[in-house]
Order: structure tokens, then sequence, then C-alpha cells
């Protein structure tokens, strides 16, 4: 897969992640989107990487394992 890059739209960043895009808020080009991916780290937990995308391209993204999975 290509590794994600400031820059790339929203169909280049589905194809480098190899997982779909949900939509998470904000308005057409300035939208956040969620990529649900298996984690290799918890087992039996996906892993949710949020990207930010403004004027229709990636600007950032954090990745996101949930809070107190210890103890859920």
């Amino acid at each position: 897969t290509i590794p994600l890059a400031f820059g790339m739209d929203a169909i280049e960043a589905t194809a480098a992640l190899g997982v779909p895009l949900v939509y998470v808020r904000g308005r057409p080009g300035n939208e956040m989107f969620a990529a649900e991916r298996p984690s290799p780290v918890y087992r039996n937990r996906d892993a949710r990487l949020f990207l930010q995308f403004r004027n229709g391209r990636l600007t950032g993204w954090k990745g996101d394992w949930g809070r107190n999975w210890m103890w859920q």
C-alpha cells in the first residue's frame, strides 16, 4: 500500500489504507473521515484512524484506540 501523504484526496487515502472511509462530520470539502483497521496491538479491537480534509485534500490524521480499553 501507499503511505498516507498530505495533499491526498479521499480516493487516494482510501487506496493507501485499503479500507473504506466513513464520514464523521464536516461540510463538503472540509470533512473528517474515519477508517477502521484491524490492530496488530489489540488483537480483538479495531483501531480507528481519523483523517481531516480541507478543500478536499488531506491535512492531517490521528489514531484513536479508544479510552480505558482495559476496563471496557
